[in-house]
């Protein structure tokens, strides 16, 4: 499934609420196939039958399973207060049509993304070409550490002062570290640099394996005293293994770039006054 197929059921359900109108026929009609109910002079068709079915076993309604006769009371009900909405000009009222305008819009817009998407291939050599764009860009260092953690920048001080005296790290940190890795003796287990705050990870950075910070880190949480343990590069995940991911990056990719062709296009005005604040 393409992930920009977002048709929400409430929309669709009200698409085919809408189909059961009280228009005359017309050539959209045409398609529609045989009435299998008429409520009062309004056609419901066997076609809008078996798309709300299909819509129900989609949504989960009823278990996935509805019987025919189920469904077509359904729709006979929906129909019904539909026309009860129109008799009483409920149609007319100015909320009731602005929210019937964007449920059009909403239509239209995933029927369009809808189309253009039917038109998307991809070849191997695409998708391999954005797997090493991929891959080029992938941090695939990871590092062990632990840390101590206080509020001031004097307890950092003062601990680092003890673990050059020789008084082990781990223990400091199960006795003063103020998160939830003391009971582990600081340790975070092994992590990417962008899992960090930016300042963590370029002390971790700055050090080797078996070094710790002898200047306090400050953060948003406060005051680090962090010891790096080790360090390693991950491998990739294979192509084979990536295959729909990089299709879903490429899909992406191919309808932001119709969408900003349309704003190129467009002659596009904002009121930047206007805007809420």
């Amino acid at each position: 499934m393409h992930p920009f197929k977002l048709i929400p059921l409430a929309a669709a359900l009200s698409f085919t609420m809408l189909a059961c109108s009280s228009e005359p026929q017309s050539e959209v009609d045409a398609g529609r196939g045989e009435p299998v109910a008429m409520v009062n002079d309004t056609p419901i068709h066997d076609s809008d039958l078996a798309d709300f079915m299909s819509l129900s076993r989609m949504s989960g309604h009823h278990g996935g399973m509805q019987p025919p006769e189920m469904a077509l009371n359904e729709l006979i009900n929906m129909e019904l207060l539909r026309q009860a909405a129109v008799k009483a000009g409920l149609d007319r009222e100015p909320e009731v049509m602005r929210q019937m305008e964007r449920m059009r819009t909403n239509l239209l817009i995933n029927a369009q993304v809808e189309r253009y998407l039917q038109n998307l291939r991809f070849t191997e050599a695409d998708l391999r070409a954005e797997y090493d764009r991929q891959v080029e860009d992938m941090d695939i260092r990871e590092f062990r550490a632990r840390h101590i953690l206080v509020s001031t920048e004097e307890e950092a001080v003062a601990l680092i002062q003890r673990i050059e005296a020789g008084e082990e790290f781990a223990a400091l940190a199960r006795e003063h570290s103020g998160d939830g890795s003391a009971a582990a003796g600081g340790d975070l287990g092994w992590f990417s640099q962008d899992m960090m705050v930016p300042d963590f990870s370029d002390a971790v950075l700055a050090l080797e394996d078996g070094q710790f910070t002898h200047e306090p880190v400050e953060t948003e949480f406060g005051w680090h005293v962090i010891l790096r343990e080790g360090s390693r590069e991950n491998e990739p995940p294979a192509f084979e293994d990536v295959q729909d991911q990089l299709e879903q990056i490429l899909t992406r990719k191919s309808l932001q770039d119709y969408v900003d062709g349309l704003w190129q296009d467009a002659q596009v005005k904002v009121f930047e006054e206007r805007l809420m604040r």
